[in-house]
């Protein structure tokens, strides 16, 4: 046998050898690449329902995602729905507060509104060891984006920060079926940075009753206005108008979510109340599609004594749960 030889019989073993192996290791899915792995599309997450089932509970589930990112140094944990609604029209059934000395008839009916909301956990156990002691800081923006006749300004923004204790009390309590889950203390300022006569602020301390029932949470959120002197007060009569308290109920049905906002000062002499009602669905990744339609008194802090109706469209980054 010459070297030629030699030279075909190992290549056909080598080829031989080959064969051998691929035979012997199956293909798994893995190795198959599929449409979605070429997607642009963002992981999604999993629909909320299914989270709150395999957590055992709409609440749980948030909890336990805060908990699992709590010690990473790059992730800012949502406090509120944060949202963006380019789209956010009002209609003339109420004079909406001016802008410095533009008059309410310059500002257009559709402008832009949105909500960035965040907290971070500063203690546990601080009340029990289920306890946890929470800053946070919301703001609420109104901005006459597409009215360049008056430099498109921020018609009004709130600031609202607070301080808060999370609890899970072991108390036998329901509201219409709903067992209670959690009771937060907090206390918060909200303002909106305006010097007189534009000027709105206060300060409260709440106690947020927290129920759960399958698919829905209701959360019942009394408050008490701290006092403030009368000639630091600017808007002595926010409570006719905002009441003493909230409540708000949140229905998921499988990935789509349902928000119900309620406020009244419960005097029936001089009634003054609030609906906002708001649906976000799944859209783009993480990214969800949101609606919000607003009734009433207390649109905005510096509209709190105006009545509104307003609808606006848009999208949200983070949900209620």
């Amino acid at each position: 046998m010459n070297w030629q030889q030699v030279s075909v019989l190992m290549l056909g073993l080598g080829l031989f050898s080959q064969v051998g192996v691929a035979a012997s290791s199956p293909v798994t899915l893995d190795d198959i690449e599929t449409p979605e792995q070429n997607s642009i599309e963002p992981e999604a997450p999993e629909p909320i329902a299914e989270r709150a089932r395999k957590a055992n509970g709409m609440i749980e589930q948030r909890v336990q995602y805060e908990e699992r990112s709590a010690g990473d140094p790059f992730v800012l944990t949502a406090h509120k729905p944060n949202y963006f609604l380019p789209i956010y029209y009002t209609g003339k059934s109420g004079d909406r507060g001016s802008y410095y000395n533009v008059d309410s008839e310059q500002l257009q009916d559709t402008e832009f509104k949105f909500q960035v909301s965040l907290k971070f956990p500063v203690a546990k156990g601080v009340l029990g060891r289920d306890s946890k002691l929470w800053f946070a800081y919301t703001q609420e923006s109104y901005w006459q984006a597409y009215n360049s006749k008056i430099s498109a300004p921020f018609r009004d923004t709130s600031y609202e920060p607070e301080a808060f204790i999370t609890t899970q009390p072991k108390l036998d309590m329901s509201f219409f079926g709903a067992k209670l889950s959690h009771i937060n203390y907090g206390v918060v300022h909200q303002s909106n940075g305006r010097g007189e006569p534009l000027s709105r602020s206060w300060n409260r301390v709440y106690a947020d009753f927290i129920f759960e029932h399958q698919n829905t949470v209701v959360s019942i959120k009394p408050w008490y206005r701290i006092p403030e002197s009368e000639a630091d007060d600017d808007n002595a009569d926010i409570e006719d108008y905002l009441g003493h308290g909230e409540l708000t109920v949140v229905h998921v049905v499988n990935d789509v979510t349902f928000d119900v906002l309620l406020r009244n000062n419960l005097d029936f002499a001089d009634n003054h109340g609030a609906v906002r009602l708001g649906v976000s669905f799944p859209m783009w990744g993480k990214v969800r599609g949101y609606a919000q339609y607003f009734e009433g008194y207390g649109q905005s802090l510096l509209d709190y004594d105006n009545y509104t109706r307003s609808f606006g469209i848009g999208f949200m980054l983070s949900n209620w749960l």
